[in-house]
């Protein structure tokens, strides 16, 4: 029972990583998108606004990413507690059957969708009023 016990800690481990990983993507991507936006609304540069547009996809991708991964750790760690003791061999290794398909699935996850997109519209609608000026 030790060795399946041990495995699972490991897994756990994992899923916590991810987890903490998802939100520290989180917290940097307000922090950009908060200060590329106040420097373009100021600068008056659309550019600024752009680039905190651009750069919310990519943490909104990385994002999606590491929920993915969890998602598959945890899918995982329900494998390993099913498994009898003499059967646990240590193995770390998630199902990537169709990874991009699951990535992308992961991505567009309500809670990602509402908190990027959110912060991509308020980019958008800083670049179309500064257009006006």
């Amino acid at each position: 029972m030790e060795a399946k016990l041990k495995h699972l800690e490991f897994i756990q481990s994992a899923i916590s990583r991810m987890s903490t990983n998802s939100f520290l993507f989180k917290g940097w991507s307000i922090t950009i998108a908060a200060t590329l936006a106040g420097f373009g609304a100021v600068e008056s540069r659309k550019a600024l606004l752009a680039i905190g547009a651009i750069t919310t996809l990519l943490f909104w991708a990385l994002d999606g990413y590491y929920l993915w991964l969890e998602r598959g750790f945890v899918q995982l760690h329900a494998k390993v507690a099913a498994k009898k003791e003499t059967d646990i061999d240590f193995a770390m290794t998630i199902d990537k059957t169709d990874a991009a398909k699951r990535w992308l699935k992961a991505s567009c996850r309500p809670h990602l969708s509402l908190f990027y997109g959110t912060i991509i519209v308020i980019d958008v609608v800083g670049v179309l009023l500064l257009r006006s000026d």
